[in-house]
């Protein structure tokens, strides 16, 4: 069962009706510190969009930095039944069964821990680097690949207002 905070921050950042939030709003909600917050911008991990009243982060970058936070099927029961309307059908998850060799499992529960998630999540950065490795290939291949793999940032409902 996920924490009531974890949920409530995952469901704002995901369902948030704006294309953008302020910095301190989205460092609240990523539960970073303001020393995590500062390095990221000043390291360009993270992009601003600059107004006349002041510097915003994006929704796209909120949502990106928050699906490297917490694994997709934490943020997809977090989410519940509005996860239908706000992740693409692409990037759901589905469950998979594999049997393989013990040190391959105990290998993957240890950089788990080590990462502080779960083995889906480190699965699923793996294969984020594979995917990328052969994104030509499999967007050919695979309907849906290259929206997936191209999502939150190329999304049409993430335009600004």
């Amino acid at each position: 069962m996920l924490d009531s905070g974890v949920i409530d921050r995952i469901r704002h950042i995901f369902l948030h009706p704006r294309p953008h939030v302020s910095i301190s709003q989205a460092t609240a909600l990523l539960g970073w510190t303001w020393r995590q917050m500062n390095e990221a911008i000043e390291s360009g991990d993270v992009e601003l969009m600059t107004t006349p009243i002041g510097k915003w982060f994006w929704r796209h970058e909120l949502m990106s930095k928050a699906l490297e936070t917490w694994p997709l099927h934490v943020i997809e029961e977090a989410l519940g039944n509005d996860a239908d309307s706000v992740l693409p059908q692409a990037i759901r998850t589905k469950e998979l069964r594999v049997r393989l060799p013990r040190h391959h499992v105990e290998m993957l529960e240890y950089r788990a821990e080590q990462q502080q998630t779960t083995v889906s999540g480190v699965l699923t950065r793996e294969l984020d680097g594979i995917a990328s490795a052969h994104s030509e290939e499999l967007a050919t291949a695979i309907p849906g690949f290259a929206e997936a793999l191209a999502w939150p940032e190329r999304d049409p409902a993430m335009a600004p207002c």
